[in-house]
């Protein structure tokens, strides 16, 4: 005997195999809506590194402040964002499955913004920490984005739109750091002869103010989305996206399509975990699956409204009739194996690329006496603006190529293997010092090659996070991720600077790989992690699977 997740599978594979469809046109103008909006919290995110030390040498006043103290309180400052993104992640998920992505997105934005402009006006070490923990914890953008965009793509296109939200995090990440370094301490940085008594007494004030426009242009764009949550679209009397709608196929199409529904139509019935050809049950669920592979036409149907044959009649599609225990859902019943393995995946991807966004520069920096390359934050500067060239034209024009395929799950295991041997030759080039051709050749054919395992190890994982959870259940499970994510997030930086600061200590020879072989590490586990995802993943599950309580 068949498990229900056995017959579903099944279905979904036959239905596959028969239907074999074009990529649908992503939704340009609101995709560029939500990659402002996810642009936005990267600035937010990221504009706070270059002024770090800056700001707790300041707070400390005429104290002087040991530069131990300030690694940790600057390590600490920056940890605090994530880490309250990992408390509330999973609240702001399941707020946005009930009222909506827009109010979430906008409040989320919203705070932003605010947020910004506090600690632009901050005096204290203690009051920087407050601010910018509750504003992690009043922001659950990053988690709404991505259930956005797995509702307004389809199966054929969502490894796309996740590569372009990839590129806008890219972007975002890159422009805050520069526009922080550009604006911090603008008296003392550009030697200003008559600077303003205001940005003498708040030096970090003019970054903040362009992370709060930043955030402001965010919440302008999460106002202009369209809602995307299809209970309340529903609500509020939209019933579908504003896609192709399956009423304008062709009536020679649909057909087509009618034998083939009364082929798939079975009636099933459910016995502890097994699944039994009887007629005793009560209740009956009517999983309905496009047969143009587009999981927006999904929705339930009643007998009432036709049921069986007929819904290939009405709505061009096929189904799959269940009949199941008269049991309400569990409120956790999105909390599964699947969810858990791929949640843990993404946040193995975000711990170990956050480590080596830490740790190549404290590399790249560090004296060659002690393993480093002993380069000057120009010569970084070139490195890292090499990677996010390459990041936008790998995003735009090779990886919707690459995912198409081999699909998200290969995606996504090929981005990790690739990046161990990439962990190998960071360090290798500080053994060429006398070189410099070939040690900066190394240089960026890593960083480009890096820049492109990036993206296809976080879209490809996305898409598995997206595919792993229901309809009505993928705000609980983004944000579940994401705050596994944003521990890790939290984590990495302090964890990279710890593993360079003792293996720089370290007196035997070529101690400097030892920190990158943590990585090596970590990825190898990582890519162990992907081989107990179920392939399945691959696919967006099918339909809404929702009881209707109808009488046999």
């Amino acid at each position: 005997m068949k498990s229900l997740d056995n017959i579903i599978d099944d279905a979904s594979s036959t239905i596959s195999q028969e239907s074999n469809t074009a990529i649908t046109p992503l939704p340009n103008s609101e995709l560029f809506l939500v990659w402002i909006v996810h642009a936005s919290q990267a600035f937010q995110t990221t504009m706070l590194f270059p002024m770090l030390v800056f700001m707790v040498e300041k707070y400390g006043g005429a104290t002087r402040i040991s530069a131990q103290a300030v690694g940790w309180q600057a390590g600490l400052l920056a940890s605090l964002f994530p880490l309250a993104q990992c408390c509330s992640s999973v609240v702001w998920g399941i707020i946005s499955d009930r009222t909506g992505r827009k109010p979430s997105l906008a409040f989320g934005c919203a705070t932003s913004g605010v947020s910004a402009i506090l600690l632009g006006f901050c005096s204290t070490y203690t009051s920087a920490c407050f601010v910018r923990f509750l504003a992690g914890l009043l922001n659950g953008t990053l988690t709404v984005t991505k259930s956005v965009v797995s509702e307004l793509c389809d199966g054929s296109n969502l490894a796309k739109g996740f590569g372009l939200l990839n590129l806008a995090w890219g972007i975002g990440a890159v422009m805050g750091p520069v526009v922080s370094g550009l604006l911090a301490q603008p008296c003392v940085q550009y030697k200003l002869q008559h600077c303003p008594d205001f940005l003498v007494k708040y030096p970090f004030l003019l970054p903040c103010i362009g992370a709060a426009i930043f955030s402001v242009a965010g919440t302008i764009a999460s106002l202009s989305l369209i809602e995307t949550n299809p209970q309340c679209r529903k609500a509020s009397g939209y019933d579908q996206l504003p896609r192709q709608d399956v009423s304008t196929m062709d009536s020679d199409k649909l057909a087509e399509d009618e034998p083939k529904c009364s082929e798939m139509v079975q009636l099933t019935c459910i016995d502890g975990d097994q699944v039994m050809n009887t007629a005793s049950c009560k209740q009956k669920l009517i999983v309905v699956i496009s047969t143009s592979g587009k999981s927006e036409t999904n929705h339930i149907v009643t007998p009432e409204e036709g049921g069986d044959d007929s819904c290939c009649r009405a709505q061009g599609t096929v189904s799959v009739c269940k009949e199941t225990w008269d049991k309400a859902p569990s409120r956790f019943a999105w909390l599964n194996r699947d969810v858990l393995l791929v949640s843990l995946c993404y946040s193995m991807t975000g711990f170990i690329f956050i480590i080596t966004d830490e740790l190549f520069p404290i590399f790249g920096a560090a004296s060659s006496s002690v393993g480093g390359l002993g380069f000057s934050s120009f010569a970084l500067g070139l490195i890292l603006g090499e990677g996010g060239v390459v990041l936008c034209l790998y995003t735009l024009l090779l990886y919707p190529k690459v995912c198409q395929l081999l699909g998200p799950l290969r995606c996504f295991r090929l981005g990790i293997l690739t990046s161990i041997p990439l962990w190998y030759i960071f360090p290798i080039s500080s053994l060429f010092p006398t070189v410099p051709v070939l040690q900066w050749s190394l240089l960026l054919l890593s960083m480009a090659a890096r820049s492109a395992a990036t993206c296809s190890a976080f879209a490809g994982v996305l898409v598995l996070v997206s595919n792993s959870a229901s309809q009505e259940h993928i705000g609980a499970v983004t944000g579940l991720s994401s705050s596994f994510c944003s521990l890790f997030r939290a984590v990495g930086p302090a964890c990279g600077g710890m593993i360079w600061s003792f293996a720089s200590g370290q007196k035997f020879p070529l101690h400097q790989f030892l920190a990158w072989q943590f990585v090596v590490f970590l990825s190898i586990f990582t890519v162990g992690l992907s081989y107990l995802l179920p392939p399945s993943l691959s696919k967006p599950k099918i339909g809404n699977l929702r009881l209707d309580k109808c009488l046999h």
